[in-house]
């Protein structure tokens, strides 16, 4: 049985009720998502709010993920002492690709676990290297199919559908991951709304339902991995000898 996962909603959006919806919507889990503004003006408060939307929603049963997203433009040296300060303090980090230096660098430092992509981001062969190498996951978000005027949102699809073509021709439509990014409950769709959509952007059913539920799985789990120590680094796992020796 999959296990639907929403991967980028806001935490100001997640209230009691709207955690309530998304598990009546048939998701597993969510991410619980701190921007940078509300991390960088209330440090002490947003992490609190983050820990208490965690423990609700678990108590609604589902598994929440805790992530920081960049979505807005930083320099370079602001992203990396984010990443050098919060990195371990949160499952997910992910990154905006709002202009050619975020965007490059989210690629090639390790530590960035998802470059979320918007409409006229650009993705060069050298980021597709380091997202392959690194094992990045790629997002695109609904909300910009939701929002804006008919131009904006058939702009947005069909950047979305250039973006899927790209990712099938460099192998790496298991790293595509879909969210609502929703900025209100309202926005909220259910995980197969969300992959029929997808699906008619160049993907068959099947693969877009696993940007909602596989990929992001594997991705949740690679991450408590690394957290934990089992993964101290990408691609290397750490196994434990038995008691009595053997291997």
């Amino acid at each position: 049985m999959r296990r639907f996962f929403d991967l980028l909603i806001p935490i100001e959006v997640l209230s009691p009720q709207t955690l309530q919806t998304i598990r009546e919507l048939n998701f597993s889990g969510v991410g619980a998502s701190l921007g940078v503004r509300l991390l960088s003006t209330n440090l002490v408060g947003s992490l609190e709010i983050l820990k208490k939307v965690k423990s609700v929603g678990e108590a609604e049963g589902l598994d929440v993920v805790t992530r920081i997203m960049v979505d807005e433009v930083l320099s370079e040296g602001a992203l990396k002492a984010l990443l050098r300060k919060f990195r371990k303090m949160v499952e997910v980090f992910s990154v905006h690709a709002l202009d050619r230096r975020l965007t490059a660098l989210a690629c090639r430092d390790s530590r960035v676990d998802v470059v979320t992509l918007l409409p006229g981001s650009r993705l060069f062969k050298g980021d597709l290297v380091y997202i392959s190498e690194y094992g990045k996951r790629v997002e695109l978000l609904m909300a910009p199919v939701q929002v804006g005027s008919l131009l904006s949102r058939a702009k947005a699809l069909a950047y979305y559908s250039k973006t899927v073509e790209l990712l099938q021709r460099k192998g790496l439509t298991g790293s595509l991951i879909f969210s609502s990014g929703a900025a209100s409950s309202k926005m909220l769709r259910d995980p197969r709304s969300m992959a029929s959509l997808l699906s008619l952007m160049g993907l068959t059913y099947g693969a877009a339902l696993d940007t909602v539920s596989k990929n992001v799985v594997r991705l949740v789990a690679e991450c408590r991995d690394r957290l934990s120590g089992v993964v101290p680094v990408r691609g290397v796992r750490i196994v434990e000898r038995g008691g009595d020796g053997g291997c």
